[in-house]
């Protein structure tokens, strides 16, 4: 697949003296959230039992491998939760659903686009956002500060409420670490829309994006 090899090597980028690091040539799936899309005492209590779980799994006498694919497991279990709740969310903010709001998103991610990353796929819900890019050119906290705080503020102008959080500081981001598992992400990200049936199929949604280099990926 064309630019997704994920090298062992790592880049070192600093923030404020502190190294952080990367693997290089990474391809990354990230969620945001906006702020107040879900009930504090439930994300506590997702994120508790996971922990619960990831700490069983750890405890256990098996080989690596068989540990850390049940991590994988466990992990997508608990995003796949967490996606649901924000599906199905009737609580919170849904500012995204307003278009001016969601092509101000859009715009963001794709400015620098080509410069100091790729994209590969995005799709934007009412309350969240996912996509998957790689070939970072700086650290993903920087490029996340960025797409935030530039996204965040103008949406705030338009919606009359500078000053006020627009996304969740934490994004969840997790490192796609071969093929299969970045085929699966594209057609997740794509066909979320259809799975919160917004739309029968992927290509009616507006909002989803998935460079012409991927198409043959997507199921």
């Amino acid at each position: 697949m064309s630019g997704l090899r994920c090298t062992m090597k790592h880049k070192e980028f600093h923030k404020r003296n502190l190294p952080h690091w990367q693997p290089e040539n990474a391809v990354f799936f990230i969620t945001a959230r906006l702020y107040g899309s879900l009930p504090l005492d439930v994300v506590k209590a997702l994120h508790q039992e996971r922990k619960i779980e990831t700490d069983k799994l750890k405890d256990m006498d098996l080989p690596e491998q068989e540990i850390n694919e049940r991590l994988k497991l466990c992990y997508n279990l608990y995003f796949g939760k967490f996606d649901e709740l924000l599906d199905n969310s009737t609580t919170g903010p849904h500012w995204l659903k307003q278009d001016e709001i969601a092509q101000i998103w859009v715009n963001a991610l794709h400015h620098f686009d080509g410069e100091r990353y790729k994209v590969i796929c995005s799709t934007v819900m009412s309350n969240h956002v996912h996509f998957l890019f790689h070939k970072l050119d700086r650290s993903l906290s920087e490029v996340m500060k960025s797409l935030k705080g530039y996204s965040g503020r103008y949406a705030n102008l338009v919606l009359g409420r500078t000053g006020k959080r627009f996304w969740m500081e934490e994004s969840f981001d997790r490192v796609v670490r071969d093929l299969g598992e970045c085929t699966n992400r594209i057609n997740y990200v794509l066909n979320n829309p259809v799975k919160a049936g917004i739309v029968e199929h992927w290509k009616d949604w507006k909002y989803n994006y998935i460079h012409p280099d991927y198409l043959k990926y997507v199921t």
